[in-house]
C-alpha cells in the first residue's frame, strides 16, 4: 500500500477518535464536573456597606434642638483656652463624667488607650423653659440621624440613660452660673434686714428673715451640684408670705400718711413740726421696709427662674412683681400731695410768719426728700428685675464644657469662658 494513503488513513482514525471524546464530555453528569476546579472569576467581590461614622451623641425630646450634645474636641486650643474646673469638687461635673464615659465607643475608633477630650454643650434656654419629659438619645452624623447600623449600641446606652438624672445635671450647670448673682442679690438683703425699721412687726420681720435664710440655703444646694424638687415648692411659699407682708406694709403707709398730726399746742408750733418731722421719718423706714420686701421676692423669682419648667408660672411672677413695684411708686404722689396739704395746715397766732414759713420750708424739704427716696428706690427695684431678666437671658446661651479623659478616666475639665 502506497505510504501516503495509509498516513490518509490513520488521520482520519485520529479525527474520529478525537469526536468520540467531544461528544461524551458534552454528557458528563454533574458528580464529574463537581472534580473539575473552578477557574477565578475576575468580577469584583460585593462588600456590605460601611456604616456611617458618628460625629456626636445629642440627647433631647427633639434632635434637631437638643438639651446636651456630646462630641469628641477637635480643636485642642479651644480646651487650652476655657476656664480651669475642678472635677473633684463640682460634683456636675463628675456625673457629666460618667455619662460621657458610657458612649466614647460610638464616637472614637481605634485604640480605647491615650488622651480624649469631649464636648458636652448644654442648652440653656431649653433647661429653663421645658419640663425635661421625653428624653432620648440619638446617634447624629453630618446628615442627620445616623443610619441603623449601631442600633444595637444605642440602644445599650439608652438603657444607660436617666432622662431625669441628665436633666438634673444640665439644671445644676446652668443654675451654677448665676451663683455670683444670687450672692450679690443676698448680699443687699442681708444690708436691708440689719436696717430693718422698728415698724415692722416682729412677726413680719421673722418671715422675711426666714426666706433670706431659705434663699441662701437654695444658694448652696446649687453650689453644691444639687437643685432639689423640695427648694423649688418652698420658694412659693416665700412669695406668698412676702406678698401678704407687701400688702399690709402698704396698707401701714397710708394709714399712716392719712392719720394728720393732733396740734394739742396752745402756743405756737414748735411740737406740731417736730411731730410732723417724725412722721416724715417713720414713713422713710416703712419705704424701707416695702423696698426690702419687693428686693427679696425679685431675689426669691430669680433663683425659682433657675428651675426647669414652668415658664408661664415665671412670667405671671414677674407681672405680678412689676404691679407691686408700681403700687409703690404711686405712693410718691400720694405722700406728697396729703403732706403738703398737712403742711399748709400748720399755722398758730402766737407764731411769726417768718418762723412759720421757715417750718413749713422745713418739713416741705423732709417731704421732699422722702418721696425721692421712695422714688429712688422704686426705681431700682425695677431695675433689679430688668438686671435679672436680663442676666437669664445671657446665661441661656449655650454652655460648653470641656472633659478630658485618660485611660477612661477623667484627668481634668475646662469650661468656655
Amino acid at each position: 500500500m502506497d505510504i501516503n494513503i495509509l498516513a490518509s488513513l490513520i488521520l482520519l482514525l485520529l479525527i474520529a477518535l478525537a469526536w468520540i471524546v467531544l461528544r461524551k464530555g458534552k454528557g458528563l453528569s454533574p458528580r464529574s464536573v463537581a472534580l473539575i476546579p473552578e477557574q477565578e472569576s475576575d468580577a469584583p467581590e460585593i462588600q456590605p456597606p460601611k456604616p456611617a461614622l458618628l460625629d456626636r451623641i445629642v440627647i433631647g425630646s427633639n434632635p434637631a434642638s437638643p438639651l446636651v450634645t456630646i462630641q469628641p474636641l477637635s480643636a485642642i486650643s479651644d480646651f487650652e483656652r476655657s476656664n480651669l474646673l475642678d472635677p473633684k469638687r463640682d460634683y456636675s461635673i463628675s456625673r457629666l463624667s460618667a455619662l460621657c464615659q458610657a458612649i466614647p465607643s460610638l464616637l472614637v475608633t481605634g485604640e480605647a488607650s491615650g488622651k480624649k477630650i469631649m464636648e458636652v454643650v448644654i442648652n440653656g434656654d431649653l433647661v429653663r423653659a421645658a419640663d425635661g419629659n421625653g428624653l432620648r438619645a440619638f446617634a447624629m452624623n453630618g446628615k442627620g440621624i445616623a443610619e441603623q447600623a449601631r442600633l444595637f449600641e444605642m440602644s445599650d446606652l439608652q438603657n444607660m440613660i436617666n432622662a431625669a438624672a441628665i436633666w438634673q445635671i444640665a439644671s445644676v450647670v446652668v443654675a451654677q452660673k448665676h451663683l455670683a448673682d444670687i450672692s450679690r442679690k443676698l448680699d443687699e438683703i442681708k444690708a436691708g434686714v440689719q436696717q430693718i425699721s422698728q415698724f415692722l412687726a416682729s412677726q413680719r420681720k421673722s418671715r422675711v428673715l426666714a426666706t433670706y435664710d431659705y434663699l441662701g440655703q437654695v444658694y448652696l444646694a446649687i453650689k453644691g451640684g444639687d437643685l432639689p424638687d423640695s427648694s423649688r415648692m418652698n420658694l412659693e411659699s416665700c412669695e406668698r408670705d412676702l406678698l401678704e407682708i407687701q400688702h399690709h406694709l402698704e396698707i401701714e403707709y397710708r394709714q399712716k400718711v392719712d392719720k394728720k398730726v393732733e396740734h394739742t399746742e396752745t402756743f405756737g408750733t414748735e411740737n406740731l413740726t417736730n411731730d410732723i418731722g417724725k412722721k416724715i421719718s417713720e414713713l422713710e423706714e416703712l419705704t424701707g421696709d416695702i423696698a426690702l420686701c419687693l428686693k427679696t421676692r425679685i431675689a426669691a423669682w430669680h433663683v425659682l427662674s433657675l428651675f426647669p419648667g414652668d415658664p408661664q408660672l415665671k412670667v405671671a411672677r414677674r407681672a405680678s412683681i412689676q404691679k407691686s413695684i408700681d403700687s409703690f411708686s404711686e405712693l410718691v404722689p400720694y405722700l406728697e400731695e396729703s403732706l403738703n396739704s398737712e403742711i399748709a395746715a400748720v399755722n398758730a397766732f402766737w407764731n411769726k410768719g417768718s418762723t412759720l414759713d421757715a417750718r413749713k420750708r422745713n418739713l416741705k424739704s423732709k417731704c421732699m426728700t422722702a418721696a425721692g427716696s421712695l422714688e429712688s428706690k422704686a426705681k431700682k427695684c425695677s431695675e433689679h428685675v430688668t438686671d435679672s431678666e436680663h442676666i437669664l437671658l445671657e446665661h441661656d446661651q449655650p454652655i460648653r464644657l470641656y472633659l478630658q479623659f485618660e485611660n477612661g478616666e477623667l484627668i481634668g475639665a475646662r469650661q468656655a469662658a
